[in-house]
């Protein structure tokens, strides 16, 4: 009896099938992430996995029991329903990483903005822990987190290749983090939540993006060929992949705009197409995957987002192309004037 039979017949996720799977896919998941193992263990060895699921059910008592019987709802037979597991797992791991690494980040840009004379801890605000910017507006910002992060990817210029977990902060990523926590707090005009912050910053350099699981095919995209790909039956929800992509599209620098549709492809592939050496050339495929990971995390449409950014970048290539070769790249040599 499958799994999928099992919860049917018993309506609850305490049969021998459902606990073997869940075991199975929790160890699938740990094994291709590079997710930390609990605490108490060395590695993602069986008992670890065990207490990867004991915390699924434990940490969030509601959502544990009901989960699973959540994805059998969804679910329309066995591999459906192993592909919502899968999901839920994985989506509980980059919470855990998340919640877990965000308040690393959130005390590291307190001590930053605390040595720089440029922003302030506003009074008055009940116990409410936030910056602001000396010399404005003090009172609490609480407009839609989507305008601090359009607000972030408006501050181009920095970059950060690589992230060290402890230890000094290295200068230039003091100046960047400063930098677009500056201009974040200035669009505000008001007061920015500790919390707020961390996760805009988060997001705009993709520090603590979980492991990367977007799988890009060797060789070039064509147009045609993502065409069909993203191609879908509903031409509203393709609009809004489409709105979504080019908003994305318009957060990466121009060195990621090159590299992403040959993100799939070889190091020196991507070094010509960077100009840059080895080592910076892999940190900024490692960034550049972790970033359109971490800004597509729980979007169903995260595959489609990505293909119709390699489109975009395909259609802005033939572009340049076109117009470097000039108006009369098509004709043959057969068509050229007299």
């Amino acid at each position: 009896m499958s799994a999928f039979d099992e919860i049917g017949r018993r309506a609850d996720a305490g049969g021998t099938e459902t606990v073997a799977l869940l075991r199975q896919l929790g160890a699938q998941v740990t094994r291709a992430s590079s997710f930390p193992p609990p605490a108490e263990h060395q590695s993602w060895s069986p008992e670890a996995v065990n207490d990867l699921l004991a915390d699924m059910f434990s940490k969030d008592p509601a959502r544990g029991r009901v989960f699973v019987l959540a994805c059998y709802v969804q679910a329309t037979d066995q591999n459906s329903l192993e592909r919502l597991i899968l999901k839920s797992i994985r989506n509980f791991l980059i919470d855990q990483a998340k919640g877990t690494e965000r308040g690393k980040l959130r005390r590291r840009l307190d001590t930053l903005l605390t040595d720089d004379d440029r922003f302030v801890r506003p009074p008055d605000l009940k116990g409410i822990w936030a910056w602001a910017l000396v010399h404005r507006a003090m009172n609490l910002w609480q407009g839609d987190l989507d305008e601090l992060h359009q607000a972030a990817a408006r501050v181009r210029g920095y970059q950060i290749l690589s992230w060290n977990t402890a230890g000094q902060t290295p200068k230039h990523t003091v100046v960047a983090l400063t930098a677009v926590s500056h201009g974040v707090i200035d669009h505000a005009d008001g007061a920015v939540r500790d919390e707020d912050l961390a996760a805009v910053i988060e997001r705009r350099f993709a520090l603590l993006a979980p492991p990367v699981f977007i799988e890009v095919p060797d060789g070039p995209f064509t147009v045609a060929a993502t065409a069909l790909l993203t191609a879908g039956d509903d031409p509203t929800a393709d609009l809004g992949v489409r709105e979504r992509a080019e908003q994305l599209w318009l957060t990466l620098t121009a060195e990621e705009q090159a590299l992403l549709p040959i993100l799939g492809q070889s190091l020196e592939a991507r070094r010509a197409a960077t100009g840059m050496g080895r080592a910076v050339t892999q940190a900024l495929s490692e960034a550049l995957a972790e970033r359109l990971k971490l800004a597509t995390v729980g979007d169903d449409d995260c595959e489609e987002i990505v293909l119709r950014m390699v489109e975009i970048a395909a259609e802005n290539s033939e572009s340049r192309r076109l117009s470097k070769v000039g108006p009369h790249a098509s004709r043959s040599p057969r068509e050229e004037p007299m």
